[in-house]
């Protein structure tokens, strides 16, 4: 009778603990979770313009995203009624992209802050996918 009471007292305490998610488990947010929703497109517009490196997403569209390297600026699109990113397309850049736009770079690489700051990594699960540019830079 000793025993039982005993690891039932054990059985309710363990009750109210909880366990630590997994490391690296965490669901991305903000400007994160905007690059990953957008990855497809991305890795299918790098595809398009390989020597293209910074990627510079305006929040409001789904449809396109800014490519940069040394080659220039592009921007890359899917048409309207063409959604999957195996139709994308690069066009010369026209407008400024707005002042809230997220500005990537997709790894795999050495961090892109340079001598001035640590880029925050984006990671998809533990998955480093790459880091986001401050756009005022240093």
């Amino acid at each position: 009778m000793r025993a039982w009471l005993l690891s039932a007292a054990v059985m309710l305490a363990a009750c109210g603990q909880t366990a630590a998610p997994p490391q690296g488990s965490a669901a991305p947010t903000g400007d994160s979770a905007e690059v990953i929703s957008r990855l497809p497109l991305i890795d299918a517009c790098l595809a398009l313009s390989p020597q293209a490196r910074t990627v510079t997403i305006n929040r409001a569209s789904n449809l396109s995203v800014r490519l940069s390297g040394e080659g220039g600026s592009f921007d890359c699109v899917l048409p309207n009624d063409a959604r999957d990113p195996a139709n994308a397309a690069v066009l010369p850049a026209l407008d400024d992209p707005p002042a809230d736009a997220i500005i990537f770079v997709r790894a795999p690489g050495e961090n892109p802050g340079g001598e001035c700051y640590e880029a925050p990594e984006v990671r998809d699960g533990s998955e480093l996918v790459g880091w986001l540019l401050d756009p005022e830079g240093c």
